[in-house]
C-alpha cells in the first residue's frame, strides 16, 4: 500500500525521512519499504504488506472523519506528520520489488549479534586542503605543496569516493566539492601524527569538482555558530566546475597527491578502523612532511615550455617530453634537466626511436612517494632507464614495414581533454581518411582530440548535477582557441560521423607543403570541397565529416569513369537512396589493392567518393572502368579527388545476433518464449562442454573468432595429439576462462545470442527491376566458401537499432533467372525497387547507403507459438525533420557549437534505456504508446548528430522507479592469477545512511517477461565454479610443465637442426612482439595516460572494463584492437617464419623463438629506479604453435 505524508518540513530530504521513520515502522515489522519526497512539503512511503501498513495508520495515520485522535502524530523539527492512505494506487512493480526483497531478507535469517556493532565514525572536520606532489629532501619523501586551501570544511567516506566539502572562497552560500573515487587511488592514504594530523593521498588523475548552492538557512546557522548535526541542508544547485580560481587549473591539471588538514588530531584513531572496510584503500601510518616549493608551478610549467622551444627538438620528442609533463608523471623542473640527455639520444638513436623511449620510459617511471627512494627519480637513474630501454628496442623494423605493408594506416598523436587538464598519449596506430592521405607526409601536423571524464569515460548526462561550464566554458574554450604542444598551436578541424558519437574530433597545426602551400585548420576545409551552399550547421559537419571517415585503402580511378544515373524514385520515396554500381573491370582493379588475400573478391563496397558516399554493387554488364553514382549519393561537390575510398564491403556474411530490444519486439509479435530459452540454453552448454573437451575448445575459439591469428585453436588440437593437457598450463587455462566468461557475459547481460540460421549483410536494391514487392535475394558465402542462395517465405528482416514493433518485417527470399546479372553478386541483400514504400525505409528508417541488414531463416522464430507467421506491425513513418537554416554560409563556430551540443543533449542511450524499462513494465511492451513515443524521440536522437535537432526530452513519458532485475548491476571480472568475479557491494539501504550525494541504491522486480526468463536462466557464478571444477577434476598437480615437456617434443622432431644462429633475430621479434603488445594495452585502457589493459584482454580481444556490462565505446575499442593485434601477430608469424628472406629457414627460426620462452622465469628482474616490468607470457605460445606448424609442413614435404 502507499502511504501519503503532508506537512513534511522543507529541509527535509527523501533520506532523513526514511531515517526518521525507521523505527516507527519497525514496530510493525516493516523493514523494507520505500519513501518519496514530493513537493509542497509532501512525501509517500510504501511498503510491501498491506496488512502491516494498515495497522502502521492505526496508530500514527489521520483518524476518521468525526473522531478524535488518541495517538499523538510523529513530528519532524517539531511539526506533526499528517498521513493517510494515497488516492493513487501504488506502482505494482514497485510493491512486487518490496515483496521479493522482504522475502530474501527473510531467507537470510535474523543476524545473530554477540554485540551491537560499532558505528564507525565516516565524516570528519578539516581546516584545509592542499594539492601538489610528492617529491624528496635527501633521502626522505616530503609533499610539495603547490596550491593551499585554508578552509574549515568535512571529508566523508561514502560507499565509492571520498567527499571533500570547504566553504566556496567567491560564493558566500556555496560548497566547493571534491570528490575521489576509492578505485582509482594510487597506493595507500598516509595518516600523520598528533603533531602533524594530516591525511595524504595518491590519485592516478584528478578529482571530480562541484560547486553547490547550499539553503541559507544551513548557512546562516553555521555563522552563528548553531549545530547543525542534525539540520539535512538542500541543494539548491549542484554545478560540476573545473576551477576554483588563479593557480589552482595549472596544479589540479597535473598534480595528483592531496593532503588534508584534520581539525582534532583525536581523529586520526577513529580512522583507523575504517581499514576494514575493503571498499576503502588502506590506511597506514606516515607522518609526511610537507614543503614550500622554490616557485610556483605555473612559473616552472613557463620555463618548461620556454626551455623546450628553446632547443628546437624534433615535434615527435618534443610531444613525449610535454607528456611527461602534463600527464603528471615528472616534475617539469626535472624533464628540463633531462635535455642535455634526449640530446644524446637524438644523435645516436634518431628521431623514432628517440620518441619511443621517453614514451617507454613514462610507462616505467616509478611514482614519487613512500613507497619508492629517492634514487629512482634522479636524474642520473633516468639517463640509466633511458639507456636501458634503448638497449631493447634498437630496432624500427615493425614501423618501416608496417608503412610499407599497411600504406592506408599512419601513427597519429592523441590528446584527451578532461574538465581539468589535457593529457597526451601516442602515436597511435590507425587507418587513414581523406585528409590524412592527401598530407600523408605532414600526418605529425594532426592530432586526435577526445572529450572525457577524468578516468577517461564518457561524460554522461547527471540528473543531479548541471554540466554547462564544462561544456561551455571548458570544452568550449579549449575548441575554439586550441591548445600548444611542442612548439605547435593546434586547433579545431572536424569531425566524422562516429568521432562525434565518441566525443572526439580532430585539431591540426598549421604547415607549409614541400610545395609552398600553406595549410591550416581554416583553408583546408574549402580544399576538401564546396560546402557553401549547406546553411544548416550540423548537415554542413556531416558533409565535412564524410573527408574524416576512416578508410581501408584509396583507389585511384580518372574523372570519366563517374557516370551520374537517375534515382529510382516512387512519389517521396528514393528506392535507390544510397546505392550505385561498378564494372567488373573496376571491381577487378579494386580488387588488386584491397582484400587481396580473399578467394572471392567482394562484389559489394561501401564507400567514399569525393563528395558522394553510399554502398556500390557490380553491374556485371557494364564494360571498362566505369562508376555510376546517384544523386542521392552526392552529398557536396568534391574539388580534385577522384579516388574511390572503401569503408567496409561483403567479404564474408556476418553472423546475426539477437538483442534485448530485437527480443522484446519479437516475444510482442508473438514468438514463445521457450524459443529464446533454447537457443540460449544451446550457447550455454556449448560453453559448459569446453573444458570438457580440448577439441571442442579449439573449435570455440575458432568460432569466436578469439585468439586466431595467434594460432591457439591449431596449438590446442596439436597438444590433444601430444597427450598434452593444455589446462595445466596457467597462461592457456586463464586465456580460455576469460573467453568463455566474455561469451557468457554477453549471453546474461546483454542477450546476445547467435541465430545459426540467420545473416548480417549489406542492403542494395535490385537494378534489374526482377523482384516484386516484398521480395529479397540473397545470396551468400558459406563457412566452406560455397556460393548459396536463400530461399524462403515469410522470413524475418529487421535493422539493428529495432525499438519500434514495425521495425521487424517478413519478406520472402527468392531466387533469380540464371542469366540475371543478379547472379554476379554475394554477401548482400538485394531489395526491391517496387511498391510504393521501400523495404529498407521500414526498417529502423534504413537506407542503402551502408546499413547493414538482419535476416533470419529459422522458421521457429519466424511463426507464433501456434506455428502461424508473425503478426507484424505496420512500419513507423516519422516525417522528416529539418533544422532551421543560417541565412549565410556556416563557419567553423558553427560546427564547434553544433560539437559541443550534441556532447551535451545527446540523449539516445537514456531512452534506450527507458524503453527497455517500459517495454517490460507494461503489459502490452512495445506496442504501448509511451514506448511507441520513445521509439520516435530514439529515431530524432539517431538523427540529431545530421540534422542539428535534439529529442525533446519534455516528452519522455514517466516511469517506474524501479527496474527489472536484468538491468541489476553484476560482478566485475578481476584478471590476475586466475580468473574473478568480484561480486559489487551493494548494501541494502539503511535508514540512517549518511552518503546523501551518492546515487540511491535502485530496486530491482523480477521480470516475468522473456529478457527476465533469459537473464535468471544463467547462473554466472555457478557457470564458473562449474567450469573450474570439472578442468580441476582433469588436472594432474604432478604434471611436469607443458611448455618444457613440448620443448622436448621439438628437440627430438628436429633434431639435427641448426637454429642458434638465429638467436639474436629471434630475441628483436620477441621484443617487437611485446613493445607493440605494450602499446596496446595502453592504447585501449580508458585513460590510457595512467593505466593500461591486461596482456589477456589484448590477447582474447575483449577489454573487461570496470562494469559487468560494456558501453557501446568499449565495445567499439574492443573491434579495433582486435584487429591492431591481429595485423601486428600476422607480421610478428611473418618475421618467424622468414618470410622475407629464404622461407627454409622457417622451421629453424621458429625454434630459436620458442626456445627463448625457456628462459622467461630468469629474466632480468633488477628495475633500475623504473616499475617492475609487467611479465607477458604469450609470445612463448605463439612462438610455439609455429614452430609446430613448421614441423607439420615438415612432415608433409618427406
Amino acid at each position: 500500500m502507499e502511504v501519503f505524508c503532508r506537512n513534511i518540513p522543507d529541509q527535509v530530504t527523501e533520506k532523513l525521512l526514511n531515517k526518521s521513520l525507521a523505527p516507527h515502522l519497525k514496530e510493525f515489522s516493516i523493514h523494507i519499504y520505500q519513501c518519496r519526497r514530493l513537493r509542497k512539503g509532501c512525501a509517500t512511503v510504501t511498503v510491501g504488506e498491506a496488512a502491516k501498513g494498515q495497522k502502521f495508520l492505526e496508530r500514527y495515520g489521520d483518524p476518521p472523519k468525526g473522531t478524535r485522535r488518541e495517538t499523538k502524530p510523529l513530528t519532524l523539527f517539531g511539526k506533526p506528520i499528517y498521513m493517510s492512505i494515497s488516492k493513487n494506487p501504488p506502482d505494482e512493480l514497485l510493491i512486487r520489488s518490496l515483496q521479493e526483497e522482504e522475502q530474501r531478507r527473510k531467507q537470510k535469517g535474523p543476524r545473530i549479534l554477540i554485540s551491537e556493532p560499532k558505528k564507525l565514525k565516516k565524516t570528519f572536520a578539516i581546516t584545509s586542503l592542499s594539492c601538489g606532489v610528492w617529491d624528496y629532501a635527501g633521502p626522505n619523501p616530503v609533499f610539495v605543496r603547490y596550491f593551499h586551501l585554508a578552509r574549515s570544511g568535512t571529508m566523508h567516506f561514502g560507499k565509492t569516493f571520498l567527499k571533500i566539502s570547504l566553504p566556496s572562497m567567491s560564493w558566500p552560500y556555496a560548497m566547493h566539492e571534491f570528490e575521489y573515487d576509492y578505485s582509482f587511488m594510487r597506493g595507500q592514504m598516509y595518516l600523520g601524527n598528533s603533531a602533524n594530523s594530516t591525511v595524504t593521498l595518491s590519485m592516478d588523475f584528478a578529482p571530480r569538482l562541484y560547486m553547490t548552492l547550499i539553503d541559507t538557512i544551513d548557512a546562516l546557522m553555521q555563522q552563528m555558530s548553531i549545530n547543525t548535526t542534525n539540520h539535512q541542508s538542500r541543494n539548491l544547485i549542484k554545478t560540476r566546475i573545473d576551477s576554483l580560481g588563479k593557480g589552482f587549473e595549472v596544479v589540479a591539471a597535473t598534480c595528483f597527491t592531496y593532503q588534508l588538514t584534520l581539525a582534532q588530531s583525536a581523529d586520526l584513531r577513529l580512522l583507523h578502523p575504517l581499514k576494514d572496510d575493503r571498499r576503502i584503500p588502506e590506511l597506514v601510518s606516515w607522518v609526511t612532511r610537507t614543503v614550500q616549493p622554490d616557485l610556483p608551478l605555473e612559473v616552472h610549467m613557463a620555463s618548461f615550455s620556454y626551455s623546450l622551444d628553446s632547443i628546437s627538438l624534433p615535434y615527435r620528442m618534443a610531444f613525449q617530453l610535454q607528456m611527461l609533463v602534463w600527464n603528471g608523471i615528472l616534475p617539469p623542473s626535472k624533464v628540463v634537466k633531462l635535455f642535455p640527455g634526449v640530446h644524446q639520444l637524438l644523435e645516436h638513436a634518431g628521431v623514432h626511436q628517440a620518441a619511443r623511449i621517453i614514451q617507454q620510459l613514462a610507462r616505467e617511471v616509478q611514482y614519487a612517494g613512500p613507497e619508492s627512494e629517492e634514487a629512482d627519480l634522479a636524474v642520473g637513474t633516468l639517463f640509466q632507464s633511458m639507456a636501458d630501454i634503448e638497449e631493447t628496442i634498437q630496432h624500427d623494423s615493425y614501423f618501416r614495414n608496417n608503412q610499407s605493408l599497411h600504406p592506408n594506416r599512419t601513427y597519429v598523436h592523441k590528446a584527451t581533454v578532461t574538465p581539468l587538464g589535457i593529457y597526451l598519449t601516442g602515436p597511435v596506430w590507425e587507418n587513414k581518411n581523406r585528409v590524412l592521405r592527401r598530407y600523408n607526409d605532414h600526418t605529425d601536423y594532426f592530432m586526435r582530440v577526445e572529450f572525457s571524464e577524468e578516468n577517461g569515460d564518457p561524460i554522461k548526462f547527471d540528473v543531479n548535477a548541471s554540466l554547462d561550464q564544462i561544456y561551455g566554458k571548458r570544452f568550449k574554450n579549449v575548441l575554439l582557441n586550441g591548445f600548444v604542444v611542442g612548439g605547435r598551436k593546434f586547433e579545431f578541424l572536424g569531425f566524422s560521423h562516429s568521432s562525434l558519437r565518441s566525443q572526439s574530433c580532430w585539431f591540426m597545426a598549421a604547415f607549409t607543403t614541400t610545395s609552398g602551400e600553406m595549410v591550416d585548420a581554416r583553408n583546408i576545409i574549402d580544399k576538401l570541397g564546396d560546402f557553401g551552399e549547406i546553411r544548416v550547421p550540423a548537415k554542413c559537419a556531416a558533409r565535412i565529416g564524410q573527408a574524416f571517415s576512416d578508410t581501408l585503402t584509396s583507389i585511384e580511378i580518372s574523372p570519366e569513369t563517374v557516370e551520374i544515373i537517375d534515382d529510382v524514385e516512387k512519389g517521396d520515396r528514393v528506392f535507390s537512396d544510397g546505392v550505385g554500381t561498378l564494372s567488373y573491370a573496376l571491381m577487378h582493379k579494386i580488387g588488386e589493392e584491397y582484400a587481396v588475400r580473399a578467394k572471392l573478391k567482394p562484389t559489394v563496397f561501401q564507400v567514399r567518393v569525393a563528395g558522394a558516399k553510399g554502398m556500390i554493387s557490380l553491374d556485371s554488364t557494364l564494360t571498362d572502368n566505369v562508376l555510376r553514382l546517384r544523386p542521392s549519393m552526392i552529398k557536396f561537390n568534391g574539388v580534385d579527388s577522384w579516388k574511390i575510398e572503401i569503408c567496409g564491403s561483403g567479404i564474408k556474411p556476418l553472423p546475426m545476433y539477437l538483442n534485448r530490444q530485437l527480443i522484446k519486439i519479437l516475444e510482442d509479435l508473438g514468438v514463445h518464449a521457450d524459443y529464446f530459452l533454447e537457443i540460449q540454453q544451446e550457447e550455454v552448454d556449448s560453453l559448459r562442454k569446453i573444458s570438457q573437451s580440448p577439441v571442442l575448445a579449439a573449435n570455440f575459439l575458432e568460432r569466436s573468432n578469439l585468439a586466431q591469428s595467434t594460432r591457439m585453436p591449431f596449438l590446442i588440437r596439436a597438444l590433444v595429439r601430444l597427450k598434452l593437457k593444455f589446462l595445466n598450463d596457467r597462461f592457456l587455462r586463464r586465456m580460455l576462462e576469460l573467453a568463455v566468461i566474455v561469451k557468457l557475459r554477453e549471453l546474461k547481460y546483454r542477450s546476445r545470442i547467435r541465430v545459426n540460421k540467420g545473416l548480417t549483410l549489406y542492403g542494395i536494391m535490385d537494378e534489374t527491376g526482377f523482384l516484386r514487392e516484398g521480395e529479397v535475394y540473397c545470396p551468400f558465402l558459406s563457412e566452406t566458401g560455397q556460393r548459396q542462395v536463400l530461399i524462403g517465405n515469410r522470413l524475418v528482416i529487421t535493422r539493428a537499432p529495432a525499438l519500434h514493433p514495425g521495425d521487424v518485417q517478413l519478406v520472402n527470399a527468392v531466387d533469380i533467372p540464371t542469366d540475371s546479372p543478379l547472379n554476379d553478386l554475394h554477401n548482400c541483400i538485394v531489395f526491391s525497387q517496387k511498391g510504393d514504400r521501400d523495404l529498407p525505409s521500414k526498417l529502423s528508417g534504413g537506407d542503402l547507403d551502408g546499413d547493414l541488414y538482419n535476416i533470419i531463416y529459422d522458421l521457429r522464430l519466424c511463426h507464433d507459438g501456434q506455428g502461424m507467421p508473425l503478426r507484424v506491425k505496420v512500419p513507423a513513418d516519422y516525417p522528416r525533420l529539418q533544422a532551421p537554416a543560417l541565412d549565410r554560409k556556416v563557419k567553423r563556430e558553427d560546427i564547434i557549437n553544433h560539437f559541443l551540443v550534441f556532447m551535451q543533449q545527446d540523449q539516445l542511450g537514456r531512452i534506450a534505456t527507458l524503453h527497455q524499462i517500459l517495454a517490460d513494465a507494461k503489459p502490452d511492451g512495445t506496442l504501448n504508446p509511451d514506448c511507441l513515443i520513445l521509439a520516435e524521440l530514439h529515431s530524432t536522437a539517431v538523427d540529431f548528430s545530421k540534422t542539428g535537432i535534439p529529442a525533446d526530452i519534455s516528452r519522455l513519458p514517466k516511469h517506474p522507479r524501479v527496474r527489472p532485475d536484468f538491468m541489476a548491476p553484476g560482478p566485475r571480472v578481476k584478471v590476475e592469477d586466475k580468473i574473478e568475479l568480484i561480486q559489487s557491494i551493494v548494501d541494502s539501504p539503511e535508514p540512517d545512511d549518511e552518503d546523501a550525494d551518492e546515487p540511491a541504491q535502485t530496486r530491482y522486480y523480477k521480470s516475468t517477461k522473456v529478457v527476465g526468463q533469459l537473464y535468471r536462466a544463467i547462473d554466472e557464478t555457478a557457470f564458473i565454479n562449474e567450469l573450474r571444477d570439472t578442468a580441476d577434476e582433469d588436472l594432474d598437480p604432478n604434471a611436469p610443465d607443458i611448455f618444457r615437456t613440448l620443448w622436448l617434443h621439438v628437440q627430438r622432431e628436429t633434431a639435427g637442426f641448426q637454429w642458434a644462429h638465429h638467436t639474436s633475430a629471434a630475441k628483436e621479434i620477441k621484443e617487437i612482439y611485446e613493445e607493440k603488445l605494450m602499446d596496446l594495452m595502453y592504447q585501449y585502457s580508458s585513460n590510457p595516460w595512467a593505466t593500461h589493459l591486461d596482456e589477456l584482454e589484448v590477447f582474447v580481444g575483449n577489454i573487461i572494463g570496470t562494469n559487468h556490462n560494456l558501453s557501446k565505446r568499449q565495445r567499439e575499442a574492443s573491434s579495433s584492437m582486435r584487429e591492431d593485434y591481429n595485423t601486428m601477430v600476422e607480421y610478428v608469424v611473418s618475421r618467424i617464419q622468414n618470410k622475407d628472406g629464404s622461407r627454409e629457414e622457417a622451421l629453424e627460426q621458429s625454434i630459436a623463438c620458442m626456445s627463448l620462452g625457456l628462459f622467461e622465469d630468469q629474466d632480468d628482474q633488477s628495475t633500475n629506479g623504473r616499475k617492475s616490468k609487467v611479465k607477458l607470457l604469450s609470445f612463448r605460445w605463439i612462438a610455439a604453435a609455429i614452430c609446430l606448424l613448421e614441423i607439420d609442413r615438415l612432415h608433409k614435404s618427406r
